[in-house]
């Protein structure tokens, strides 16, 4: 029987990630429209460093209510609301912050830090077009993939 487009491999993947910290999920989705958060420095002075779950966009996000948790990334983000788990693209001004806090416990307090909508593209089910070569013998190209030093892990590195 083949799996419908809405859970495919990385949907399965992502949801098994969610329940170990929040084992009350039982849905994700991706979010379609933008979220604006206002981070005070007592969020800053509440959060811990490299830690997704209370960083001071996390601990900004149940403050005002917006999730019951959070789970803060440097591309991605989650919100947890009850069981279902909204999945969020960081943008570049929280993903610079989140990398200066974990490296020097410093997140700048502000108003509008943005966490934005998937695309599209990336949403979870959507078909991976792979682009390239249309010649089946043609050596694929290999895309190295740059890890920035010191800051958070997401997900640690294991297999599932």
């Amino acid at each position: 029987m083949k799996k419908s487009a809405k859970h495919d491999k990385r949907h399965d993947v992502a949801l098994r990630r969610i329940q170990r910290i929040f084992p009350q999920v039982t849905e994700i989705t991706d979010a379609t429209a933008p979220l604006l958060v206002n981070v005070t420095e007592a969020d800053c002075k509440g959060a811990v460093k490299s830690d997704p779950e209370h960083c001071a966009m996390a601990v900004a996000v149940r403050r005002q209510k917006v999730a019951d948790g959070a789970i803060i990334g440097v591309a991605y983000s989650w919100l947890i609301r009850g069981t279902k788990a909204i999945r969020f693209k960081t943008s570049e001004a929280v993903g610079r912050e989140i990398t200066s806090f974990d490296r020097h416990d410093d997140f700048a307090a502000g108003v509008n830090y943005r966490l934005g909508p998937v695309s599209p593209a990336n949403r979870l089910g959507a078909g991976k077009v792979h682009k390239g070569p249309h010649n089946s013998h043609a050596t694929p190209l290999t895309q190295k993939v740059h890890r920035t030093a010191r800051i958070r892990e997401l997900w640690p590195r294991e297999k599932f």
